[in-house]
């Protein structure tokens, strides 16, 4: 999604997070919901679909008309009446490309949440604990804006390496999930994957809780390193042992 948010012109802002966050949601719903009822089962508007799909058209929209058609406003290009159009929110056509992905993800998670609730039904199983099996990932979701909040510098500066770093805890996550439907091991819910996140979170928020805020300024940079570090590592080593399990 970084080379989506490169092609859209979108830079170190909250819409590059918004768009990262909005297709780890996607993943992990889909990957939840395989869980709970054994088929998995592509939504509205799915990374592995539309995702490529609207990767591609944005990659060659930048090369027909150049990197400056994501800075146009979208209602210049809507044949819409002035009255209807000056209602519209302004938009550059990169932004509205996250916000349509906003909008087509409310379906997805419903239908996700939908089919849950459905199959456990049928298997005479709770729905409320198969439903909190979301609220890890909305934790670790909340944590992260959190910290991206409390740290504005980091946003500005630091963003792709950031979500580097989110992207490796993310993948952990998301592919433990996978790894238990398979075995049919129980659903994973909190991993050593959470530390980095709840732990930088809490460095951020220490100013606000009266605290002394252990890697400030440029030494949060050292953290987000270090957060890099270990995730890469866990994770190569997650994959590592699934592949040997697998092969062996």
């Amino acid at each position: 999604m970084l080379l989506y948010a490169t092609v859209c012109q979108l830079g170190e802002t909250w819409w590059t997070v918004a768009l990262v966050f909005f297709a780890l949601t996607n993943f992990y719903m889909s990957t939840m919901e395989e869980y709970h009822t054994h088929v998995l089962f592509l939504g509205y508007f799915s990374g592995p679909v539309e995702g490529i799909l609207c990767f591609t058209l944005a990659a060659l929209a930048s090369g027909v008309w150049g990197p400056g058609f994501w800075a146009t406003d979208l209602v210049q290009l809507l044949p819409l009446p002035a009255s209807v159009l000056a209602q519209l929110p302004v938009l550059t056509m990169a932004q509205s490309v996250v916000a349509g992905m906003g909008v087509a993800l409310v379906p997805t998670v419903y239908t996700s949440f939908s089919n849950i609730a459905r199959a456990r039904r049928e298997h005479q199983l709770n729905v409320s604990s198969a439903f909190a099996d979301s609220v890890p990932f909305a934790a670790s979701i909340g944590s992260v804006i959190v910290w991206l909040w409390e740290s504005p510098e980091v946003l500005s500066n630091h963003l792709v390496l950031f979500l580097s770093f989110v992207g490796f805890a993310f993948s952990y996550i998301v592919g433990r999930v996978i790894v238990a439907h398979v075995t049919g091991a129980p659903f994973p819910k909190l991993n050593r994957m959470h530390i980095p996140v709840f732990l930088g979170t809490f460095n951020a928020l220490a100013p606000r809780l009266g605290l002394t805020k252990i890697f400030a300024g440029s030494n949060e940079v050292v953290l987000i390193w270090m957060c890099l570090v270990y995730t890469g590592a866990q994770y190569a080593h997650f994959a590592l042992e699934v592949i040997d399990t697998i092969c062996s």
